[in-house]
């Protein structure tokens, strides 16, 4: 925001303030929350809620309101539960995580026999990837599919599995670095070999500790950038850094940053139109912004958020991730 109200040479015509509530990740609070903003008539968007808990929780009482809510980390499919005018979700939901999978195998890393581990601690997150590499199969080739009991923690015998078919690729369908950490260290006891890949939500210290040598050569989907990787974010990194005093940039951080620009486009654009919620909305459910994480565009018949602009890929290099890139656009290195 300090950014953008010191854009004076850009012809800005007027200031953005911020106004900060804390939901505390809770749905109760996030709904009490979405009732104070929605009451405040000086609040024409919100940003947020990070969860996708506290998402579903309060975005009826902002589409009731027709104030827009811009959420940039929050993995709801609510497009398919209620009508989401005033939602933009700038970002894939959970469930489009299995394309990057299909895209790697099939153009980056080829594999003709790909097994899929369905752990059943994710319910229906491992359900739907293993669904999805099921019925689109990575190479047009074939898959084998692996199920981990959600009471058991014992990955070895789908790890000796995976080689009966001869595998070249493992997908781990679930969501806890825990487990996937354990399933590291079975494929790398079962002397497995080939391309392994997991969901965004593995991405976490924990697995990389957990796994050890195990982890190394992994390859993440995820809907997040690495700012570092990014020359045009040099600026941004920077200045963030500076700000808060630390060594690297939090995740979605760059994301928010584009968000908040994102409405700043939508205010600017309504000229000088006195300006009201339902305006807004209709502006920046119609407007593309080139930002420095990805092009925030939405399509138009569905309202949805371009999600193939917001799928990465990361690689497990030297107990570190590396970012790749778009997923689409990921060559093998």
């Amino acid at each position: 925001m300090e950014d953008f109200n010191s854009r004076s040479r850009e012809g800005r015509t007027f200031d953005v303030a911020l106004k900060v509530l804390d939901d505390a990740g809770e749905a109760k609070r996030a709904e009490e929350v979405a009732g104070r903003f929605v009451a405040d008539h000086d609040v024409y968007a919100v940003i947020g809620p990070t969860g996708t808990a506290t998402a579903e929780a309060a975005v009826a009482r902002y589409e009731k309101a027709l104030l827009p809510i811009v959420s940039v980390s929050s993995a709801t499919d609510v497009y398919s539960k209620i009508s989401t005018r005033a939602f933009f979700q700038l970002r894939p939901d959970e469930y489009a995580l299995s394309t990057p999978f299909i895209h790697y195998l099939t153009h980056t890393e080829k594999s003709r026999r790909t097994a899929l581990i369905d752990d059943r601690a994710a319910g229906r997150i491992s359900w739907q990837i293993v669904k999805d590499l099921t019925m689109f199969p990575p190479s047009n080739g074939t898959t084998t599919t692996h199920v981990v009991p959600a009471d058991s923690e014992d990955f070895g015998p789908v790890a000796a599995a995976v080689l009966a078919p001869d595998a070249e690729a493992v997908v781990y369908g679930g969501v806890s670095p825990h487990r996937a950490a354990r399933l590291a260290r079975a494929l790398e006891q079962a002397r497995f070999q080939g391309t392994r890949m997991a969901p965004e939500p593995v991405l976490e210290t924990a697995f990389l500790t957990e796994a050890g040598p195990a982890a190394e050569g992994w390859v993440i989907s995820a809907t997040y950038v690495d700012p570092a990787a990014l020359p045009a974010a040099a600026r941004f990194v920077a200045a963030y850094k500076k700000r808060f005093g630390v060594r690297a940039v939090e995740r979605f951080a760059l994301e928010a940053y584009d968000a908040l620009l994102f409405v700043a486009q939508g205010l600017r654009e309504l000229g000088n139109v006195e300006v009201e919620r339902g305006a807004m909305v209709r502006r920046l459910r119609a407007s593309t912004y080139k930002g420095l994480a990805k092009t925030i565009a939405f399509d138009a018949s569905t309202d949805e958020f371009h999600w193939v602009n917001g799928l990465f890929l990361y690689r497990l290099q030297n107990g570190t991730p590396r970012f790749l890139g778009r997923y689409d656009q990921v060559k093998k290195t």
